[in-house]
């Protein structure tokens, strides 16, 4: 007479559990993955428009908004930005940087910037791919310097 089995057995239930655990872990992995690339390209679109922005200002008052601190906006560019546009975000801060000579000087290229800091390398290293080479940037010390060409186009 046999009898008759019911339910699982423990080794079958820790197969399972250790199956499912791994995939967890993997879906974990891809989620946080994801969230960075998000954020990267939050901070490209920002960057894109900081740059219309720049430019939008250039041509009406024929110099670019002075420096001013990080997470700030400077205020000759405030009017060109987005309504509710902000130098501060939860993953990285943005920063204005006037990188024009003291004295002026025929240099039309590389005269702004705006440097995204975030504490987050690997936020950094997304933005760094989501930039690619359609945008002129540096990576110096975990900052990345995104260059605004002069207003004549040329670096």
């Amino acid at each position: 007479m046999r009898r008759r089995r019911s339910g699982f057995t423990f080794v079958e239930l820790l197969t399972v559990l250790i199956v499912m655990g791994l995939l967890a872990g993997i879906a974990i992995l891809k989620y946080i993955d994801l969230t960075h690339r998000a954020h990267a390209a939050q901070a490209a679109g920002d960057l894109e428009a900081i740059r219309i922005a720049a430019y939008g200002a250039w041509y009406e008052t024929g110099s670019w908004p002075p420096e001013v601190g990080a997470g700030v906006i400077p205020p000759g560019l405030a009017q060109y930005l987005p309504r509710g546009f902000s130098f501060e975000r939860t993953s990285y801060t943005l920063d204005w940087e006037n990188l024009s000579p003291a004295g002026g000087g025929t240099s039309a290229g590389m005269q702004v910037g705006v440097v995204v800091s975030s504490t987050d390398p690997r936020m950094q290293h997304a933005l760094e791919n989501a930039l690619g080479n359609k945008m002129p940037f540096t990576d110096v010390g975990g900052t990345i310097t995104f260059i605004i060409v002069g207003p004549d186009g040329s670096n």
